[in-house]
């Protein structure tokens, strides 16, 4: 009878530890709250206001985005990403529009953006602070606005000219991520914008291909 009562007890508590190991690990672990409880569900989703800060030629941008995709079993993010780029104001004085009988006196700006697909794995996402990879794949558009006039004596009247194209991106990345609350996380990452095509002005290899720093706010249910 004893060694029943024991046997049973023994069971007992090894499924005791089992079940509350199982709930320490889907615990999501947050800075500013406790008693988060568990997370059930095998997939999430998330909405990611961002900004970047990166060069783009020779003058440093700030690049505002928008990110939302959905999150399979805490671990796996895949999604869509963006990045808008508005400088009226880049250059001034007098240059080359990249037209042979084109001049243009007074400033130049940039314009445009890039995204697409976003692949995204994250390590450790129930602990307070995590590390993410992510990798986008798409593609974006620079242009060149050029205000002023003609280098010609003869026209004294200010315009406007365009000169742009689209290109191919792939950015990989490395990400620290903070779960502040339950459905709000912050991120500080970093990553290599990369395009291999450097024909044109706007997608020359100093142009486009550069570092990146990024701090976004992500909401959503993790």
């Amino acid at each position: 009878m004893l060694t029943c009562w024991a046997s049973a007890l023994s069971m007992f508590a090894q499924d005791t530890q089992t079940t509350t190991t199982s709930a320490s690990t889907s615990e999501i672990h947050t800075l500013f709250t406790k008693g988060n409880g568990t997370c059930k569900i095998p997939h999430g989703y998330f909405i990611e206001l961002n900004g970047e800060y990166a060069r783009f030629g020779h003058k440093s941008e700030f690049l505002p985005g928008m990110s939302m995709g959905i999150i399979l079993n805490h671990h796996w993010t895949i999604g869509i990403t963006g990045n808008f780029l508005n400088d009226p104001d880049r250059v001034t004085g007098h240059h080359n529009s990249g037209h042979d009988s084109i001049s243009v006196r007074h400033k130049s700006g940039l314009n445009g953006g890039y995204g697409g697909l976003l692949l995204e794995y994250i390590l450790l996402p129930q602990s307070k602070f995590h590390v993410s990879f992510p990798l986008m794949i798409g593609g974006g558009y620079v242009y060149h606005s050029h205000y002023g006039n003609l280098n010609d004596s003869t026209d004294t009247q200010n315009k406007e000219y365009h000169h742009g194209t689209h290109f191919f991106v792939i950015e990989p990345g490395v990400k620290l991520e903070v779960n502040l609350i339950k459905h709000l996380r912050i991120d500080l990452g970093i990553s290599y914008r990369y395009s291999p095509e450097k024909d044109h002005l706007a997608t020359s290899p100093d142009m486009v291909n550069q570092l990146t720093a990024k701090l976004a706010f992500m909401f959503g249910k993790f």
